[in-house]
């Protein structure tokens, strides 16, 4: 059940215990993936798991804690306080909702700091858990066997997957790596992150991105959500 289509009546009637919230950044994604890459993909697993279990859907939240693209155009972040209060209201808002468990699926791992500080703070009697969508079971070994070098930022995963779902070729002609990961990458600022990664990219091999590979991935994660959802149900 997508609430933005939904009325206050099928809310109040709704027999699914669990609520998805879809989360994302707008940040820049180098010349291979749009600003809204992460949301995209958390919201249309959300979307699908949600039709496919008949599970409620809020409206995806494209903007997240992404400082350290900020030297980019197009890179709109948030505080990591704001974004953290925004997530505990919603949490909250979800409780008041009569939702027993409320499970934020990201696609973006800037945000992961500020959603355990929203679940933390939260008094809401409501299950509340946060995970990338790259940490569903089996996820991580799947990209692994399918994108070898998939990289940290503009991955080769979140690449084919995007494109697939937005039925567009994969544009850019990014034929080489982009420079491997610094070790404090972490605490870089938005400055030094221009500096060593000027074309936006890190670590991946984006000539081997694949949309049909990423057709594979994307189903393989929307499987593996729906499991976690089937599950959370029988808390």
């Amino acid at each position: 059940m997508n609430l933005i289509e939904s009325m206050s009546a099928e809310v109040e009637t709704c027999s699914s215990s669990v609520i998805l919230l879809p989360a994302g950044s707008l940040e820049q994604h180098g010349t291979e993936a749009p600003l809204g890459c992460d949301g995209i993909i958390a919201d249309v697993l959300c979307g699908k798991a949600g039709e496919l279990t008949s599970t409620a859907v809020l409206p995806a939240l494209y903007y997240g804690y992404s400082l350290c693209h900020t030297s980019f155009p197009g890179t709109f972040s948030l505080s990591e306080e704001l974004y953290s209060k925004l997530l505990c209201e919603l949490i909250d808002e979800s409780a008041r909702n009569k939702f027993k468990n409320i499970l934020i699926l990201s696609g973006h791992g800037g945000n992961r700091n500020g959603a355990a500080k929203a679940i933390q703070d939260s008094s809401a009697m409501i299950n509340a858990s946060y995970m990338g969508y790259w940490q569903l079971p089996g996820v991580a070994e799947k990209e692994t066997e399918l994108f070898p070098d998939s990289g940290y930022h503009v991955t080769t995963a979140e690449v084919s997957m995007v494109w697939y779902l937005l039925s567009k070729p994969i544009p850019g002609e990014f034929a080489k790596k982009y420079p491997a990961t610094v070790s404090d990458i972490s605490t870089l600022s938005p400055e030094q992150w221009k500096i060593n990664y000027p074309d936006g990219g890190v670590g991946a091999d984006l000539s081997k991105a694949s949309i049909s590979k990423g057709k594979i991935l994307f189903d393989f994660i929307l499987n593996a959500l729906v499991d976690v959802i089937v599950k959370k149900r029988q808390l």
